[in-house]
């Protein structure tokens, strides 16, 4: 492999998807640190590894065209941003890309693209077209057009979709610390360094830490999130220190990056779809003897055990389902929608028909369509 090193913990790595924070591309050093992603990815690019990077930085190119000192705080002008901002951006990576000699491709997505599963799949056959022909594709979210984005989403978790959708066997995510730490190190020198997490547990999820700046939304939070999405799905995760250091040292040096290795039970494509892909379109709440049924007897989700529906949503739709203390557990294909629901939930599967007028399935979601977290 051209002599690239990469942590021992990694297997042979074929497929990488390398997410970067705005802080990265933006500010004072910027060209020389974009210069040395740009060179490092062209030498993994190079050596045979097919590379995908999911870029931030729209919005903050925007705002410094702007002259803004702050993150707008209106949808609109935030769209207005990232409008003005991703052609910037673009051409400063078409310039490093192009010293080496490497052709980048430009992807700019929606949840949309991503909830729908034959927009998915047309999205996977093009991000495989580019890679079968030799080129990186740079991904971005859409910002100048999509609100949901910009409100709720982070390119942290739109870098586990693309790690998924590409089938990659690592994620790395280049920030500006070096890691996991079991305390903030910005506040607290004496912060220890964790090298290696095997198994996102809830002791690693309360390291997790939300310091947000002027030009960036995602957090410790949001990585840990996409952590959990990918190493779920057999993929291997890293956060690391891309603004002090190089993509290639954040591979090879545990010092400066915390590596997740992925969970031993994989999920399916299909199950990796209904439990990471886009936003639910609604919310089921059930009562303890279903969720009991869910977790530990890999049952279907019967009308009986359902208290209460939240949200508008058709049959077919991806949903969330909660317990009655409002813990997620799990989401799923509905095979009716939220009036039907409201109309059966409490029941015996026997009286489906009576209520609805007729019955076309037993279940309100089919174990085969449900994924519990």
């Amino acid at each position: 492999m051209n002599n690239i090193i990469f942590r021992k913990e990694l297997p042979a790595v074929k497929t990488i998807v390398v997410k970067t924070g705005s802080r990265i591309l933006c500010g004072a050093g910027s060209d020389n640190r974009i210069q040395l992603l740009a060179t490092d990815l062209s030498a993994l690019h190079k050596s045979g590894v097919r590379v995908v990077l999911v870029s931030s930085g729209a919005i903050a190119h925007g705002m410094q065209a702007l002259k803004m000192t702050s993150r707008p705080a209106t949808i609109p002008l935030q769209q207005a941003c990232a409008s003005v901002g991703q052609g910037r951006l673009m051409n400063r990576y078409e310039s490093f890309f192009e010293k080496q000699g490497v052709l980048i491709g430009q992807v700019l997505l929606t949840w949309d693209d991503l909830r729908s599963k034959k927009r998915y799949l047309n999205l996977r056959n093009t991000m495989f077209a580019l890679l079968d022909a030799n080129v990186i594709p740079i991904v971005n979210e859409n910002d100048s057009v999509g609100v949901d984005e910009i409100k709720f989403g982070t390119n942290d978790i739109l870098g586990a979709q693309i790690a998924m959708l590409v089938q990659a066997d690592v994620l790395v995510n280049c920030t500006d610390v070096g890691g996991l730490f079991d305390r903030d190190p910005r506040d607290n020198p004496a912060a220890r360094h964790i090298p290696v997490v095997p198994e996102l547990s809830a002791a690693v999820q309360k390291m997790a830490v939300d310091k947000k700046n002027d030009t960036s939304v995602g957090g410790m939070i949001s990585k840990l999130k996409s952590a959990e999405m990918v190493t779920r799905s057999g993929i291997y995760y890293l956060i690391g220190d891309g603004y002090h250091h190089g993509l290639l040292d954040v591979l090879s040096k545990e010092t400066c990056a915390t590596i997740f290795l992925p969970s031993t039970h994989k999920m399916s494509s299909r199950h990796r779809w209904i439990a990471f892909s886009g936003s639910p379109q609604g919310t089921l709440t059930v009562d303890d003897g279903a969720q009991k049924a869910l977790r530990e007897k890999g049952k279907s989700l019967l009308p009986a055990g359902v208290k209460n529906v939240a949200g508008s949503f058709k049959a077919g739709d991806n949903v969330e389902i909660k317990t009655m203390k409002g813990a997620a557990i799990g989401r799923g294909l509905v095979n009716y929608s939220s009036e039907e629901i409201r109309c059966i939930m409490g029941c015996k599967t026997a009286a489906i028909a009576a209520l609805l007028g007729s019955k076309e399935f037993d279940e309100i979601i089919h174990r085969d369509n449900l994924v519990v977290l």
